[in-house]
């Protein structure tokens, strides 16, 4: 019977992280939305920034209650902050601390699905 109950949670443990795998965050909404925020940022289209980081604020806003149950309180309230400072960061065309911010964010939202 143990050894039936260790290959469950072996198994269990094991599907869980093939579930979470990078290449599916990469694939989520939130995170697509603040790879192109890079790109913006990068080739420095301003406006187009700004509205990309209202769209993925709102984003956030309309999924909040997925990622209350996905990760801790830390995580989500802290990626709330930092979509607030991207687009402080956005509007003052700051490259390098928006830059900053997008990559603090995807962060965030790896660390909300793999945990």
């Amino acid at each position: 019977m143990k050894v039936i109950s260790k290959f469950v949670v072996i198994g269990t443990c094991f599907f869980m992280l093939l579930g979470c795998s990078d290449k599916k965050i990469k694939n989520k909404p939130i995170y697509k939305k603040s790879e192109e925020i890079m790109g913006l940022i990068t080739h420095s289209q301003w406006k187009k920034a700004e509205d990309e980081a209202k769209a993925i604020k709102d984003l956030y806003k309309k999924n909040k209650w997925k990622y209350q149950l996905l990760g801790n309180e830390a995580e989500y309230s802290y990626l709330q902050q930092e979509l607030s400072k991207l687009q402080m960061s956005i509007e003052e065309q700051d490259q390098l601390q928006a830059k900053t911010n997008v990559v603090v964010i995807q962060d965030y939202i790896k660390a909300i699905y793999f945990w």
